[in-house]
Order: structure tokens, then sequence, then C-alpha cells
């Protein structure tokens, strides 16, 4: 009987983590398919927006704001010059940023805001933010996380993809329920607050994870 259940056990757990794995796998692949470049999948497209772009007269990454300072050394900053290589890919290299930049606006308060309140339900005491990915995995909010994390990207890619056909702007999803872009010159301003804000959240967070790594230390990160 005790071999029986321990044969039982043991496929129950298989199959469970066979499971886990295949759906870990296809919502990974959902998300990554969000970050590839749209060349990938534009087939005979390429031809086409290579020589819209050799036909027009481009200024740096083709216009795209935040490339004017004036922060030191920031001015055209493209030292890989990826903008003059890729003309045609520079729209993909602002969606990508923005959403870098957004996620990592996020991120920065989930490492300080947990330090002073934190969600209710004992699976969420005790966690330091170090710990707490490997944690929710392992209790299952993680997984939720990630089936609508992934389902976003899955819906949204297509916008990724034919941002030249679509005249659609980097980052841009009809998301303004207060107003605040309807004046293009607030626009344009919040536009750049936005992209500074998030290069410097991607710089903080590696910073912050870094230090609560190394200190073993929440909020201020400090020894």
């Amino acid at each position: 009987v005790n071999t029986r259940f321990h044969l039982v056990s043991q496929t129950l757990t298989y199959r469970r983590e066979t499971m886990k794995f295949l759906a870990t796998s296809a919502l990974c692949l959902a998300s990554a398919l969000a970050f590839a470049p749209p060349s990938t999948f534009s087939g005979h497209k390429l031809v086409k927006n290579a020589k819209k772009s050799a036909s027009m007269k481009m200024e740096f990454a083709g216009g795209l704001i935040g490339a004017d300072g004036p922060e030191p050394l920031s001015k055209n900053f493209d030292p890989l010059a990826l903008a003059e290589r890729n003309p045609t890919q520079v729209k993909f290299y602002r969606e990508a940023e923005i959403k870098h930049g957004r996620i990592a606006m996020l991120a920065v308060l989930g490492m300080v805001v947990p330090d002073f309140v934190r969600l209710p339900g004992d699976i969420f005491q005790n966690v330091s933010t170090v710990e707490a990915h490997n944690a929710m995995v392992e209790k299952g909010p993680m997984f939720m996380l990630l089936f609508w994390i992934s389902l976003f990207e899955l819906i949204s890619t297509p916008l990724v993809w034919k941002m030249d056909t679509k005249d659609r702007e980097p980052g841009y999803f009809a998301l303004d329920p207060l107003g605040f872009c309807k004046d293009p010159e607030k626009k344009k301003k919040y536009q750049l607050n936005e992209l500074k804000n998030g290069r410097l959240a991607m710089l903080a967070f590696s910073g912050m994870i870094t230090q609560t790594v190394l200190t073993g230390h929440g909020f201020p990160f400090l020894y």
C-alpha cells in the first residue's frame, strides 16, 4: 500500500510540475514576443520601410524627443550608433525603452512600499523583496501575475509590430483618462518627463536590488 501511495504521489507531483513548466513556458514566450523587433515578423515590409527611411532626411533618432539634453553628455547619445545603423528599428528601440522605463518605475515602488505597507494575507508577510519572487512562485500568486501581463503583451504586440503602418507613437496606448496630453506642448513635456524618469528608474532599481542583496536590508538599503 505504501509503495502504491508513493507511486501515485510521485505521478501527481510529476504531472503538476510538468503543467507548471508548460504554462510558464507558454506565458514567457508570449512576453518575449512583445520584445522581439518587428522586423522579425514583418517580412516583405522591410524593403518598404528601408526605402521610406532612406528617402527621408532623418534627424537624430528620427527626431524622437529625449535626445537634446540638457544633461551632460546626453545630447544625441548613441555610442553604438544603433539609430544610424538601423533607422527602421528606431521606433521599436523607443518602444522598448519606454516599456522598460515604466516597468522600472513600478519596480522602484515595489522595492520601497513593502517596507511600509503589505497586502493582507499570511503569504505576503515576513518576506523580503529579494525572496518575494521565489516565494510567490511557490505559493501561486506569481503565476496569476504572469498570466495577466502575458495576456496584455499578446494583445498589445500587434500595435508594436505595425507602428509604421498605423502611424502610432512608441509607447502610446490611448490611456490618458485625465486628459493631460490634450495640449500638444504639455504632451511633449509629459512625454519627456516620463522618458527621463524611466531612465532614472532603470538605474535606481539596479542600485536598489544590488544594495539590498549586499546588505540584506530594506529601504534605504544601507549597511
